[in-house]
């Protein structure tokens, strides 16, 4: 199927030239039973009946004026042939051979026809009957229609009516083009263009009309998801403020101690819910160099804690705060289920950027591998402890952001490995929103 066309511009050319093919051969086949077939069957009663006047001893000695006028009206007429070709052109087989088919059934013999060598065409007939004679047919019948003029018909209708064909896929294939780069833009979290609604036809009309009705609705839906962020990190926030600084004066220094736990608890999961929903599209990607922002994620744990290796990387287009966050997710999961040392490193393979964070803690089980990924899944170690399930599907989401790709596996020596791959990419490569990824 790899020569199937797989555009629709390609696929109406392809459909147009096989209509007008079919057309063509259809035309010509009607042209030939009804134009030159009854031609040639005249022209070959007259040169059956020239033959039997003129090779018919009784009848050519009695028939001899009426020979010579048959001859001075057809042109058809007994002759000595200068040149004959053995070949015969293609345009004129199968005229040639339907005229020696004709020939061979009313004289019951077999008939030898050769083409002239001359400006106008001319058959030459010879038969065992006929002797060492031959007749000198002119092809009036096919003279009459200009080969040139069939050649240039036969190319150019096909021509043009495959350019009408392409023309009228054309004028469909834009505006479709338009929609789909309209609706990545859609994807990616970008200023939409209003579609025209006015032009085009009806039902590229009312596709334009519905999918700018979609792009409103999308707008309205994000704007209020805007709102809810602001009032989940409001309203909530603000008691779980107001209840910390309530348990740090209680007099149960125990108690406190839990509720200030559980406070903090819940301010992590809501931190990742908000994180989560959030799809970076007011932060603006940039150059960086992935080691720098790897130190800053860094700084607040001792060496004895964090190992790193980190090789030269070329600068890659990444929006800062998001990739920040994706690296205390990944550094702050391996603190929080593996166990220290975790080891950070970076290289480069493959015409990508490598960034590996391993554990040493027990690593998780193989069946729970493929589910780290997905928003509120968690491993089995995981369930015990308090979280939401979203740091890996965050990470994730963030990594798809920016092209990449990210494998989890258990180390062989122990632990969780997490290998993310970033291709090496320009200015022009921009990373895409969250939004354009959620499923």
């Amino acid at each position: 199927m790899t020569l199937y066309p797989r555009t629709a511009f390609v696929r109406s050319a392809v459909v147009v030239g096989l209509v007008i093919g079919i057309s063509q051969a259809l035309t010509l086949l009607f042209f030939a039973r009804n134009a030159y077939l009854p031609g040639i069957r005249e022209y070959a009663r007259l040169t059956v009946l020239q033959a039997e006047l003129t090779f018919d001893t009784p009848r050519a000695l009695a028939d001899q004026d009426l020979a010579d006028r048959l001859g001075r009206a057809s042109g058809i007429t007994v002759a000595i042939p200068e040149e004959l070709h053995d070949g015969i052109m293609l345009l004129s087989r199968p005229v040639v051979g339907r005229f020696q088919e004709e020939l061979e059934s009313m004289l019951e013999e077999p008939v030898t026809v050769r083409l002239g060598d001359s400006r106008q065409p001319v058959l030459w007939v010879n038969a065992p009957s006929f002797g060492k004679q031959w007749v000198r047919v002119p092809m009036a019948f096919f003279r009459d229609y200009d080969r040139y003029l069939l050649l240039g018909w036969g190319v150019t209708v096909p021509l043009l009516a495959i350019i009408g064909g392409l023309l009228i896929a054309r004028g469909l294939n834009l505006p479709l083009r338009r929609l789909a780069k309209v609706a990545l833009k859609v994807g990616r979290g970008e200023a939409v263009p209003v579609l025209d609604t006015t032009t085009g036809t009806e039902e590229i009309q009312a596709v334009n009309s519905a999918f700018n009705r979609m792009a409103r609705d999308l707008q309205h839906a994000q704007r209020d998801r805007a709102l809810l962020l602001a009032g989940v990190s409001h309203d909530l926030r603000t008691p779980l403020t107001r209840l910390r600084l309530s348990a740090e004066f209680m007099q149960d220094e125990e108690l406190a101690k839990g509720i200030i736990e559980d406070i903090e608890d819940m301010d992590a999961i809501l931190d990742q819910f908000i994180s989560f929903i959030r799809d970076g599209a007011d932060e603006q990607p940039d150059f960086e160099n992935l080691n720098d922002l790897i130190q800053e994620v860094a700084g607040k744990y001792s060496p004895e804690q964090l190992r790193f290796e980190l090789e030269d990387l070329p600068r890659l287009m990444l929006k800062r705060l998001t990739i920040k966050r994706m690296l205390a997710n990944l550094v702050g999961n391996a603190f929080k289920y593996g166990a220290s040392p975790v080891e950070v490193r970076t290289a480069v393979a493959e015409n990508k950027v490598l960034l590996t964070v391993r554990d040493h803690g027990r690593g998780v089980r193989e069946e729970d591998i493929p589910l780290l990924l997905q928003p509120f899944s968690r491993g089995e170690k995981a369930r015990t402890l308090s979280g939401s399930g979203l740091g890996l599907a965050i990470v994730k989401r963030i990594v798809d952001m920016h092209h990449g790709e990210i494998r989890l596996a258990n180390h062989p020596h122990g632990g969780l490995l997490v290998e993310v791959r970033f291709p090496v990419t320009g200015k022009f490569v921009q990373p895409e929103p969250l939004s354009a990824g959620v499923r």
